[in-house]
This record gives C-alpha cells, structure tokens and sequence, in this order.
C-alpha cells in the first residue's frame, strides 16, 4: 500500500505543568516533550507504523527544527521524496501547555507565512491521498493525478478555500465544527435529530463523498445502507488527545485502502484514536496496529475483508447493519431507533452515549428541511469560511484550530 499524506506542517513542544499559569507569574518545568506535529505529519507517520510505503508532502524551513522533523520522518518511515525546503521561512512550532491537573491543553502557534508547496508533480504511483485542507494546488493535483487512489479530505477547521476540496475527494473525515458550517445548524447530541439534519445537508450538497462526521468526545456520525449512525467514543482516562483526530483520520485511510467495509473502518478508527489519547505526544501517541486489531477482533470477531473492489464502495459503504445507533434512514421518514444493547460485540462506549428519546422528536420526511433558516452556499462562505484562522492562535482546550490538534 502506498500512501501520500499532503498539507502543512509543525513541530510539537509540549509543556507539562501543575495548573495553568497566571499571568505575570514565572513558571518553571523539568517535563518537556517534543515531537513532529501537524495533520499531515501524523496521518504519514501513522501510515507508515502501520506498514504502508507512506509519502509526506510538504514545506519546512530551513533550519534546525526542519532538519530535525526530516530526521525524525525518515527514522519512522515515512518517505521525504516530496518534503520541500522553504530558505526563507522558519518551521512553524506549536507550543503546547499542558495543565496536568484537568489534562487540559492550551495551544500557541508561531505564525505560520504564507507560503505552500510548489513542487507537486508527483511521479509514484499512490493508493492512498490525504489532504488536510490546506494544500489546495498540491492537493487537488494529487486527488485529480490519482482518481483511482482512495483520495480522502481531513476537514478540522472552517476557514477560506476549504468548501473547495469537497469536491474533489472522495471521502470526507470532518470535524462538528466543519459540519455545522456547511449546514447552517447545530449538532446537539441529545437531540439525534439534528445529527441526521447536519448530515443529510451535506451528502446532499455533495452526493459523491462518502461523509463521516467527527464530534469531539462524543463519536462519529456516517451512513451504512443509506442508514445515518453513530459510533459512540470509547470510554477511556485522556492524557493528552492531541493528534488523536488525526489517528481517526489516517486508520480511515488505511481501512478502506484495505478493502474492509465503513463500520469496520469507524471501528477500527474509533479504536485507534481512542488508544491514542493514553499517550503524551500527537507522534509518539500512535497505537501500534497489532493493537488496534487485538481490541477489536477481541470485540467484534476476526478482521475479514468485505470490499474487493475497493474503488467502488459506495458513497453510502457495502456493509450490514449492527446494533450500532441508527439515527435516520434516507429512504424512511426520519425516525430514531433505539438500539439494542450488545456488550458482547460493542467497545465500552462513553458515559455520553445517546439515549434517543423518540416522544420529544417529530419525525419529517427526508428532503424536507426542519425549520430553521435555509443557508445559501454564499452566506457560508461570506459568514463562517471567509476567514481562516490567525497565524497567532492561543487556544482552550476544546478548540482544533491549531495544525497539530
């Protein structure tokens, strides 16, 4: 399997401390953690652990922390062939600031210029692309060179440009945040409702992706068998879930790269990213995949390939129906389902599960939209994608803006 993972990249200076600093105040640490970051660098880094002949495109600079992050790639397999120089930039840092306390995190990002990738033309032949969304040039010549390839959109973070790259990929792996831009509605998740609403918005606006929806803490939202689910997350202690999303993303890759289904895939996903949050470090937190697979063949049963034409999944996946949460069926009224419960072949969901409450929602036919005020593509673009996010960004601990979350 070769892979390419495309977009922008960072260096990670975790800071561990006892409790947010005050301001004013002089702090000092002996835990420090440093490691390569950014989405990019996470999905080639994952890839390339879990044995795919993984290729990374993009920009350092040209200076130590540069040198420093090649190094680091190509001890971890993960191939420089089309990883850029830039002479007059220096490599982007995230300063991570750790409270050990509540095992929050507060990000600050050194301004990242304005520069991109200008040597794109790719010359192997790939089975895999991702792209972060932020490398439009590089990344929509790779989807078009590559049309054969899985190609996938890492979608974390509205901002100028990203409305763009959906359509071209062909799997979307996008955060609530994205979501609710596109949509013009708020995911509520006791209120599954809007969950099926958000998702149904958009498939509808690009018939061609094969959508998954990623809600922090909470689980994923996709479709099997023209069936809205969701998969809640795995109850787990979280030490640090910086790049976990990123992990969620690449073992999406590397699932469907490999002929299995879409639940498999969001299981083996959801897995992963949960087992990356037991581990300080967004590269150094990467589960190794003998992991990933002993969880869930000890949940679900052995692996077994269902897709052996991987190309021609369907936007909708080729799977059968399990006790995971159905929200609505595209092909029914929008009504919810109460699952049923299946410990024997369910991973521990979070205490955050959905408890559908099926009284307090008024089933509407699918296509007709809740009355809520429609959002044109324009007023989208001008009101939630027409600023990107600053180059000098101090971030909460819930917030994904910074390139390394």
């Amino acid at each position: 399997m070769k892979t390419l993972s495309i977009g922008r990249l960072v260096y990670d200076v975790n800071i561990l401390l006892d409790g947010y600093p005050t301001e004013g105040s002089e702090n000092t640490t002996k835990e420090m953690i440093t490691c390569s970051g950014g989405s990019a660098n996470i999905i080639a880094y994952s890839l390339g652990r879990w044995n795919a002949e993984s290729f990374i495109s993009g920009v350092i600079g040209y200076d130590e922390t540069g040198t420093t992050m090649k190094k680091n790639m190509e001890e971890n397999k993960v191939k420089t062939n089309y990883l850029e120089t830039n002479y007059d930039i220096k490599t982007p840092t995230s300063y991570i600031f750790m409270n050990k306390q509540n095992n929050s995190r507060t990000v600050v990002s050194t301004a990242i210029n304005e520069f991109n990738i200008k040597k794109y033309e790719y010359d192997t032949s790939m089975d895999c692309v991702i792209a972060d969304g932020y490398e439009y040039n590089a990344s929509v010549y790779a989807f078009n060179k590559y049309s054969n390839a899985i190609t996938i959109l890492n979608a974390k973070t509205p901002h100028n440009g990203l409305l763009d790259f959906f359509k071209y990929a062909k799997y979307v792996v996008c955060s609530s945040a994205v979501a609710e831009a596109i949509a013009g509605e708020k995911i509520d998740f006791n209120a599954p409702m809007t969950m099926a609403n958000v998702y149904k918005r958009i498939v509808d606006k690009y018939p061609h992706v094969t959508l998954f929806i990623t809600m922090e803490g909470k689980g994923t939202i996709y479709a099997v068998n023209n069936e809205i689910k969701v998969l809640a997350t795995i109850n787990t202690d979280i030490v640090d879930k910086t790049g976990a999303r990123d992990i969620f993303a690449a073992m999406v890759g590397y699932g469907i790269t490999s002929g299995y289904d879409i639940e498999t895939t969001i299981r083996l996903a959801t897995i992963a990213e949960s087992m990356s949050k037991k581990t300080i470090g967004s590269t150094l937190s990467i589960p190794l995949l003998s992991d990933v697979i002993k969880y869930y063949e000890d949940k679900f049963g052995p692996l077994a390939l269902k897709n052996e034409n991987v190309e021609g999944v369907s936007p909708n996946g080729n799977t059968t129906p399990t006790p995971t949460q159905n929200v609505a069926s595209p092909n029914q009224n929008i009504a919810l389902q109460t699952p049923t419960p299946a410990p024997s072949v369910q991973p521990e969901l979070s205490n955050a599960q959905v408890t559908p409450a099926p009284q307090a929602v008024t089933p509407q036919p699918v296509g007709v939209a809740p009355e809520t005020p429609k959002v044109s593509d324009e007023q989208v673009l001008n009101n939630v994608f027409n600023s990107a996010p600053s180059d000098m960004n101090t971030m909460n601990s819930g917030n994904n803006n910074a390139p390394s979350a």
